[in-house]
């Protein structure tokens, strides 16, 4: 009897130290999204895990050891690697792109996986084959940074009966004829996360060179719909918390494989199809056929 209790509490205490644990939190910079993550990680924790801490900055001699790095953004991430950590690390709100090229970066990387912003390709080209029955050419612009979203969104729009079209940029210079080229021969633009062709300076010009081609944007955030694409398909930062918060719950830090955003949103600029003059489906309607049409991976 005492044989077997002295089992059960072994395999207690060893349970409790691989399901429970403290996390330190690095964010990019204290802006309203990284907030909201933050937010949403701490409510969805479960089985024991709480945030020790959360920094911009990881400097493990001034903090206490924890059992788990989650990071938010790219910058974030390759903050925790640069400091050589041997503690597995979450990384969130960053492209896929992003997360592969910090890795390489890295020296010797610990155990790190993500949940990255990109949304998977046959989701996107189910959303476009449900906003227009009729397409055929979806334009694909990518940097030297990303060209492996090309082979992915190849395989998908041939699902869907559709071509992708592509063109690749190295410089901020060579956008905007690239994407001329580009929308002379696709019928929709389809913009993916890419810091260089997507910057602050460059989605503008981008926006309106689309517009007077007569060439709908379908984004990947709610800024880039509010800014003028006709639609955008993305994550919030609270339901990639909450995926995150579910995946430690579940996994601790023994960390599955890198995914795609679980969640997600829908926005429509009604304005901007107005402009086009087209009568688009409930955004409601929409979002409800993508969740249910089986285009997660």
């Amino acid at each position: 009897m005492l044989r077997l209790a002295l089992t059960l509490l072994l395999f207690f205490l060893l349970h409790t130290k691989v399901w429970a644990g403290e996390i330190a939190l690095i964010v990019a910079d204290d802006s309203a999204p990284y907030r909201e993550f933050a937010g949403s990680l701490q409510k969805n924790l479960q089985a024991g895990w709480k945030i020790a801490y959360t920094d911009n900055s990881l400097r493990p001699t001034d903090r206490p050891p924890v059992d788990l790095i989650v990071t938010a953004g790219s910058g974030a991430l390759r903050t925790a690697l640069a400091a050589n950590p041997k503690t597995p690390i979450l990384a969130t709100l960053l492209p896929e792109y992003s997360y592969k090229a910090a890795l390489v970066e890295a020296r010797a990387p610990p155990l790190v996986s993500a949940i990255y912003l990109d949304q998977p390709a046959r989701r996107q080209a189910r959303l476009l084959r449900l906003l227009f029955p009729e397409l055929r050419s979806v334009g694909l612009l990518v940097s030297d940074q990303s060209p492996q979203q090309i082979a992915p969104f190849r395989s998908a729009m041939v699902l869907q009966r559709m071509q992708l079209l592509t063109e690749q940029v190295s410089s901020e210079q060579q956008i905007l004829p690239a994407l001329e080229n580009l929308l002379a021969r696709s019928e929709v633009l389809l913009a993916v996360p890419d810091a260089l062709i997507y910057s602050r300076s460059s989605i503008r010009p981008l926006l309106i060179t689309a517009y007077r081609f007569q060439r709908p944007v379908i984004g990947f955030s709610a800024a880039l719909a509010k800014a003028g694409a006709l639609a955008a398909l993305y994550s919030t930062p609270a339901q990639i918390g909450r995926q995150a918060g579910a995946l430690i719950s579940t996994h601790g830090n023994r960390l599955p494989s890198p995914r795609p955003p679980a969640e997600y949103s829908l926005t429509i600029n009604q304005s901007v199809a107005d402009a086009f003059g087209l009568r688009l489906p409930d955004e409601t309607d929409l979002l409800q056929k993508l969740l249910t049409s089986g285009t997660e991976e």
